[in-house]
């Protein structure tokens, strides 16, 4: 009887224990969250500052909604700018990269799943990527602070030695937040903090093909359980709102685009409109995604990287000399095609749309010329700010059409509309994600609810024309 007793007291013992353990180990994790989320604000807020301060010392003055582009400058503001950047990346990039074994450079996914970042090399590229961006030259600046949240995560996992399943997703997380507080946009970096993990790890809706003993819900549920991307969002999320709300209390946040207020019913005329935006982003996109692969793929390196990223520099300084939109990130292109749809005053141009047009194509092969030269960056602004532009476009010459004008002039804003669509469904196409582009956008341009319909309609058609053209002829070396 009394061992009876002593076992139960034992085992009540042992049971509190795992319970207190499990809740100060819950406990960590969450200040964890938060602290790293803290400081992936912080970090995203001061790289925001040294790019304000590289275009104020580039074309005195700084980026905002109401002022995207630096017009009106001499010349040579805009050749010295990106030349100059553009040479003292190449210097700097040719250093860094070469010496591969260990690399001084290692990217996000690479890090994920294990990958040492070097800290003074890490922090090397990323000013490097925010350098060049606040100087003019046309490359996204999105993963520059992704990767210095990565590299936070990931030096404090290493202290706390925090277990591999666990500091992937710090890791993650932390990426994605690195997005949200540039961007104010959580939900889009918690979606792109889980497309970062790996591709197999889902959640579990195709268990069947993989199938165990039970029936086909329950091998779901338990793939579902099972995911690292299900142990990852409540990480995701936490850390993204904590991430943005530092950025924004920081930065004293206002709209990235200066859209005015609009309404919107919805009606199957917007989702026709939606649709054709989308199949022409679509096919855009996907061209614009292979040869961001090709660029990538063949980026210069060594000596000819020297020689080539300041000419490509050049180029770009000289093309700003009459298309100043170019330049940058490609806030400036989006707002200008914003800008646009909702004035009558330009659209009264005849030749409005090949401005557009031409600004657009610039703008992509402005992009694939920093990347194809060596340099580092991300494509989201380009791409949508391409998006935008051609998404007008279509909103235009559907209002010349006698079939659709009837559908489209009957539906007040048809034309930014017709922009934000376009904006949305190109990123799809060249991201490949339908969900991280439309909540993106959605968050950039903060619309309204029921705006998200449409443009999902949009991004919808744009995925399913890339999976088409992918499979009908994509070959084995180049997979989307």
């Amino acid at each position: 009887m009394k061992s009876t007793i002593k076992t139960n007291v034992k085992n009540r013992s042992c049971n509190s224990r795992t319970v207190l353990f499990k809740f100060l180990n819950f406990a960590f994790l969450a200040l964890s969250v938060i602290f790293i989320g803290i400081l992936t604000g912080l970090g995203a807020t001061l790289l925001t500052f040294i790019l304000y301060a590289v275009q104020y010392i580039a074309f005195g003055s700084i980026e905002s909604a109401k002022n995207t582009v630096f017009s009106s400058l001499p010349w040579y503001r805009y050749v010295l700018s990106c030349t100059i950047s553009m040479t003292i990346a190449g210097v700097s990039w040719y250093f860094l990269r070469k010496r591969e074994n260990p690399p001084r450079i290692v990217t996000i996914p690479q890090a994920v799943f294990g990958s040492v970042m070097p800290i003074f090399s890490t922090i090397a590229h990323v000013l490097l990527q925010i350098g060049i961006v606040g100087s003019g030259i046309s490359i996204g600046r999105e993963v520059a602070p992704r990767e210095l949240a990565a590299l936070i995560a990931q030096r404090y996992s290493s202290v706390f030695h925090i277990s591999s399943k666990t500091q992937r997703v710090l890791i993650a997380s932390a990426a994605g937040a690195g997005l949200a507080a540039v961007y104010h946009a959580p939900l889009a970096g918690s979606v792109l903090a889980l497309g970062l993990l790996s591709k197999t790890q889902g959640f579990g809706f195709y268990a069947w093909l993989n199938r165990e003993n039970g029936s086909v819900v329950a091998n779901v549920i338990k793939h579902i359980l099972r995911s690292d991307r299900l142990y990852c969002l409540p990480f995701a999320l936490s850390m993204n709102y904590v991430a943005a709300f530092v950025a924004e209390f920081l930065m004293h946040h206002s709209r990235y685009y200066n859209i005015s207020q609009f309404s919107c019913d919805i009606s199957w005329q917007i989702c026709v409109l939606a649709a054709v935006v989308g199949l022409v982003c679509g096919l855009v996109g996907y061209v614009f995604r292979l040869c961001i692969i090709w660029c990538r793929t063949h980026a210069l390196r060594g000596i000819k990287m020297l020689c080539f990223m300041p000419i490509a520099g050049l180029t770009i300084g000289i093309a700003a000399c009459w298309f100043p939109h170019i330049m940058g990130n490609g806030r400036s292109l989006c707002q200008l095609a914003f800008s646009v749809s909702s004035s009558p005053h330009f659209l009264a141009f005849s030749n409005i749309m090949i401005i557009l047009l031409i600004l657009a194509i610039m703008k992509m092969a402005a992009t694939l010329l920093v990347l194809r030269a060596g340099a580092s960056g991300g494509i989201l602004q380009p791409s949508i700010s391409t998006g935008a532009c051609i998404g007008l476009i279509v909103g235009i010459v559907s209002m010349k059409l006698p079939f659709i004008s009837s559908l489209v002039l009957s539906q007040p804003n048809a034309l930014i509309l017709a922009a934000i669509f376009g904006a949305a469904s190109l990123l799809t196409a060249s991201r490949k994600s339908l969900w991280f582009a439309l909540l993106l956008v959605a968050q950039l341009v903060n619309v309204s609810l029921i705006v998200i319909v449409p443009m999902a309609v949009a991004c919808a058609v744009s995925r399913s024309i890339t999976f088409l053209f992918a499979k009908l002829f994509e070959n084995k070396n180049m997979r989307l």
